[in-house]
């Protein structure tokens, strides 16, 4: 499974979903709302939740999104993108 394993053969990268018995890259998914059918594989429909009990009407954003959001850029980025955008 090239890419999914360091040189010592320690896994890294997201936690994917695979195929039994089958070494193919896998999916990196771990929820899928309404997916039932793919908890036998692991995957789950709970919702990883956190709750911000210190937010004031001065908290003007509240981003939410995927691991593809979160993979891909930094808080940084995604807060200039939606910055730009609301204050235009």
């Amino acid at each position: 499974m090239p890419g999914l394993r360091t040189q010592a053969g320690m896994f890294y990268g997201p936690k994917r979903v695979w195929l039994k018995n089958k070494q193919v890259p896998g999916l990196a998914m771990t929820r899928s709302i309404g997916d039932m059918a793919a908890t036998s594989v692991g995957v789950t429909a709970k919702p990883e939740m956190t709750y911000f009990p210190n937010l004031s009407v001065n908290d003007k954003i509240l981003v939410m999104g995927s691991d593809g959001l979160w993979d891909r850029f930094s808080n940084h980025e995604i807060m200039m993108t939606i910055v730009n955008g609301y204050y235009q």
